[in-house]
């Protein structure tokens, strides 16, 4: 698919690093399908971690977000990308637009002389939640009803644990958990990883109502869910009391 970037940088309070090479790489594109991507009013966000840049961006009137990275030195950024994007359109697919973004393409380009890049254009879904996960049970609770965006983030998560998707997903950071116009979405699927959820197979269905540990409880070795993703993110929103014990990884 072909990149083509009409660009109006707004940089807020970020520097852009070789805002000019990034711009020209992005405009150069790769080629397949004779399909054409247009993004305008290109906004720099932040650069991650995984030495990924995030924009702001709109695509025929849409808005969208571009994470986009350069060949690195480790040769990791560009196939975590692609990774994500493999995510995305063979597991969850059935989410996009509900519960997690829709997924506008990858693009890469591949040139002797400049060197690779690639992209990912995303529906743009709103901006993170908290900034812990401790925050989620009071969170716009005014508006939005008591521990109600929490319950439907907790949904959420079981649901990527389901036989149908099976992706065990960072959910225990908070920047990966969006307030979109009231309703919680996933992002940022570069470091999932596929998933047999012993938790679900025990269970039938995994729901709030059949988790073997209610709010208020102590999380103890014999109460656990056969799941460390659950666990872990079960621990990160305070759902239960630590006990004494460590918690058991099955």
């Amino acid at each position: 698919m072909s990149l083509s970037l009409e660009a109006s940088y707004e940089t807020n309070s970020f520097e852009i690093p070789v805002e000019t090479e990034m711009h020209r790489l992005l405009a150069e594109g790769a080629v397949q399908d004779d399909y054409r991507v247009t993004l305008t009013d290109v906004t720099f966000l932040k650069k991650t971690e995984n030495n990924h840049y995030i924009f702001r961006a709109k695509s025929s009137g849409q808005d969208v977000i571009v994470k986009f990275t350069y060949e690195d030195d480790d040769g990791l950024a560009i196939p975590r990308l692609e990774h994500e994007s493999k995510i995305y359109v063979d597991y969850l697919k059935p989410l996009w637009g509900v519960h997690v973004p829709r997924f506008y393409g990858f693009y890469l380009h591949d040139s002797s002389d400049s060197g690779s890049c690639a992209c990912i254009v995303l529906q743009y879904c709103g901006e993170p939640a908290v900034s812990d996960l401790s925050q989620l049970n009071d969170y716009r609770a005014h508006e939005y009803g008591i521990k109600r965006f929490r319950n439907d983030t907790m949904d959420i998560v079981f649901r990527l644990h389901a036989p149908d998707i099976e992706i065990y997903h960072e959910s225990s950071s908070p920047h990966h958990i969006l307030d979109f116009e009231g309703e919680p979405f996933l992002v940022d699927f570069g470091e999932a990883d596929l998933h047999d959820c012993e938790a679900w197979e025990e269970f039938g269905q995994l729901t709030r109502e059949t988790l073997p540990i209610k709010e208020g409880d102590h999380l103890e070795p014999m109460s656990c869910v056969d799941c460390y993703g659950i666990e872990e993110f079960l621990r990160a929103i305070h759902y239960c009391i630590l006990g004494m014990f460590t918690v058991k990884i099955l």
